[in-house]
C-alpha cells in the first residue's frame, strides 16, 4: 500500500527530530502535534486521518483507552443523550442544578455511574444491536437505548480500515511541552466480528462524556464531548492484525 510508505518516510523524518515543542495544550496535543508535523491540519471526525490511514498517537507505556470512534446511540426519543442525562445523570460539580453524565460501560459487568444506576452493555445478535441496560439496585429499569451493527460496522469500516499507532514521550522545558515520537506501527482491520467479540469480551468499552456549558451564554446547556467506543493498547491485535 503506497499511502503507508508514505506515512513510514514522513515518520522517519520526524523521530529524526527529536523533541517537538507542542503546537496545543491538553491530552489531545500529541496527536495535533504529529498531525500539523505531517502537514494535516483540518481534522474531519468521520474519515481517517491521513491517505485513508487513522492515526493513533499515545504516550508510551500508558495503560490509558484509545478512543476507536465515537457513535451517538439511538433510542425511541429523537435525543437519546439529552433522555439519558436528564433521566439517569448525577449534579455536575459546579452548576448543581444541571445533571451530567461521564463514565465507563463495558459488556462483562454493572458499572456504576453517578449516585444510583449501574451500567452494562448487552450484544443482541438476532435484533443485531448493542443495548446500553441500566439498573437500580441490580434491577433492570431501562433497556431502550441502544446501536445498531450497521452503525457501528459502517463506522468501524470506514474509519479503522487501516491504523497507525504510533509511541511517543512527553516532557516540559521551562514551562512547555515538547514530544518525541519514538516508533510508528501499522494495523489492520480483521472484520466485524472481531469487533463484537473484543466487545463483548469487555476488551471495548464505551465512554459516556455528556457534560454541560458551565459559563457564557450556553450556560446550563448540554455538552455532549462524544460518546466513544475505546480500547487499550495491549488490546489491538484483538480488533487487528
Amino acid at each position: 500500500m503506497q499511502e503507508i510508505k508514505i506515512l513510514k518516510k514522513e515518520f522517519k523524518k520526524i523521530k529524526k527530530k527529536g523533541w517537538i515543542r507542542s503546537v496545543g495544550e491538553g491530552k489531545g496535543s500529541i496527536g495535533l502535534t504529529f498531525e500539523r508535523l505531517l502537514g494535516h491540519e483540518k481534522e474531519n471526525f468521520e474519515l481517517p486521518d491521513y491517505l485513508g490511514i487513522e492515526l493513533k498517537t499515545h504516550k508510551k507505556n500508558s495503560q490509558s483507552y484509545t478512543t476507536l470512534f465515537n457513535a451517538t446511540p439511538d433510542g425511541r426519543y429523537l435525543f437519546e443523550i439529552k433522555r439519558l442525562q436528564q433521566m439517569y445523570g448525577y449534579p455536575d460539580r459546579i452548576l448543581k442544578y444541571c445533571k451530567v453524565l461521564q463514565g465507563e460501560v463495558n459488556a462483562i459487568e454493572q458499572k456504576k455511574i453517578g449516585l444510583w444506576y449501574s451500567y452494562k452493555l448487552e450484544i443482541d445478535y438476532c435484533e443485531e444491536k448493542v443495548y446500553l441496560c441500566i439498573y437500580r439496585n441490580s434491577q433492570l429499569i431501562d433497556k431502550e437505548t441502544f446501536w445498531t451493527f450497521d452503525l457501528l460496522k459502517e463506522k468501524l469500516e470506514r474509519k479503522l480500515s487501516v491504523l497507525a499507532f504510533i509511541d511517543a514521550e512527553e516532557k516540559e522545558i521551562k514551562g512547555e511541552t515538547y514530544f518525541r515520537y519514538l516508533s510508528l506501527r501499522i494495523y489492520h482491520l480483521r472484520d466485524f466480528k472481531a469487533f463484537l467479540k473484543a466487545l463483548e469480551k469487555g476488551k471495548i468499552i464505551v465512554h459516556f462524556t455528556i457534560g454541560i456549558f458551565r459559563k457564557g451564554v450556553k450556560k446550563g446547556q448540554t455538552h455532549d464531548h462524544g460518546t466513544a467506543f475505546r480500547i487499550q493498547k495491549k488490546d489491538l491485535k484483538k480488533l487487528f492484525y
